[in-house]
């Protein structure tokens, strides 16, 4: 026996859907109604990518529910299909408008999306988009963002973050990140292009380089990463370092910096050495101990996790204090190969090479320069400190605000 099918009526919608066809209800009907009595809401045609309206909102909501006489309908790509707009322009709409409904039974709460508090929400964001700049009109304001992205290498992000700081907004305007980067894309900011943005306005996959680092042997590597506290990983405290190296890449170059940064806070150490050597990466700890004296400094590095380069291999000689001979930290070693295991460093690093980039010849790199590097990356607002700073977080977790510590001042 064969299965009854639902046979297309005249009026009828047809979608096409890969190689199915989706029979929807009818779009053009008069408004009072359709054959079935059911308030029927029209469809206007839309681009991809636009905005919903109300009557939009409220005819996802059903299809998604399944209710008010719409077959239920989930998925982004067919509900793209039949609203004519892209898969992501649905997905972000379900995402903003889901709603906890609680129930008196089991399973007591639902999620659903609603229109109602979708359109609350773009109404409410709909504030905040802001005028666009127009020759002569906030002048001021867009020299200023000009001037942060193009001299600063400010991210969109924290050029918002610091003209909250510093006050200057004109009256009634304050746009969203999204929104500079459409101005940014639009041609609003002049002299401003998404080239000029960190990495282009994009992320970027970090790929294998070429050249091959030597590896120390596993005797040296007395405690693998795997042996830190789960608090270390979770960011739960202060005082867990993740240490490298960031060298030329041209032939007989040997200067290079020693690259610290502490993983909660974001806190970046650079410090010029002489060559890659175990030696001079001793050295150059023990210069950063002695700038924060050997009691301050076993408070503030409780560990430090290298890879497993020869230049780390002096074990004790980095553990123990240059000062008083006792322990100072705790090294950890990443395994071979596993760059991400050590993600905020390797992102640091690929900072300071927007300023000093492969091939430079660290021998010519003044160390007032290396500081301004470091003052720079160390002042700049970051959105996962939620527009703070890494020295002003580092300062609030390790109680330094009225300390006067010649390293974290800028130059």
């Amino acid at each position: 026996m064969k299965c009854p099918t639902k046979k297309r009526e005249k009026g009828d919608k047809k979608i096409s859907h890969g190689n199915r066809v989706i029979i929807g209800l009818p779009l053009n009907q008069d408004k009072q109604g359709d054959t079935m009595g059911r308030r029927q809401l029209t469809l206007e045609k839309h681009c991809r990518g636009s905005h919903f309206t109300w009557g939009e909102r409220l005819k996802l909501q059903y299809y998604y529910a399944g209710s008010n006489g719409y077959r239920k309908e989930r998925r982004p790509t067919v509900l793209g299909k039949i609203f004519q707009k892209s898969r992501k322009t649905i997905s972000r709409e379900l995402r903003r408008g889901m709603v906890e409904h609680v129930l008196s039974e089991i399973p007591f709460s639902r999620i659903e999306y609603n229109a109602e508090h979708a359109q609350i929400d773009a109404e409410e964001k709909m504030k905040y988009k802001g005028p666009l700049p127009k020759s002569g009109k906030h002048y001021t304001l867009v020299q200023k963002i000009s001037e942060l992205i193009l001299e600063k290498q400010y991210s969109p992000y924290a050029v918002l973050m610091k003209l909250d700081e510093k006050g200057l907004w004109p009256e009634g305007l304050r746009i969203c990140e999204k929104t500079l980067y459409n101005w940014i894309e639009a041609g609003d900011i002049p002299g401003v292009t998404i080239e000029d943005l960190p990495r282009k306005g994009k992320m970027k996959r970090r790929k294998g380089h070429g050249g091959k680092k030597k590896h120390a042997n596993v005797e040296f590597a007395a405690r693998s990463i795997e042996d830190r506290p789960k608090e270390v990983l979770k960011r739960l405290k202060a005082g867990h370092w993740e240490g490298d190296t960031v060298y030329s890449s041209k032939n007989g170059q040997r200067e290079c910096l020693l690259t610290l940064v502490e993983r909660k806070s974001r806190m970046e150490l650079i410090v010029k050495i002489p060559d890659r050597t175990a030696k001079s990466v001793k050295k150059g700890l023990d210069w950063i101990e002695k700038q924060f004296g050997s009691r301050l400094f076993r408070k503030i590095f409780l560990s430090i996790t290298f890879d497993n380069g020869v230049e780390f291999s002096d074990v004790l000689g980095l553990e123990n204090s240059v000062l008083t001979r006792s322990r100072r930290t705790v090294l950890y070693f990443a395994h071979p190969y596993c760059s991400s295991e050590r993600g905020t460093n390797e992102n640091h690093n690929g900072i300071i090479r927007r300023f000093l980039p492969k091939g430079t010849d660290f021998a010519d790199i003044k160390a007032k320069s290396i500081r301004k590097i470091q003052d720079w990356m160390n002042t700049y607002p970051r959105k996962i400190l939620n527009g703070s700073t890494p020295l002003r977080v580092f300062k609030e977790e390790f109680e330094l605000e009225d300390l006067s510590i010649k390293l974290l001042e800028a130059c």
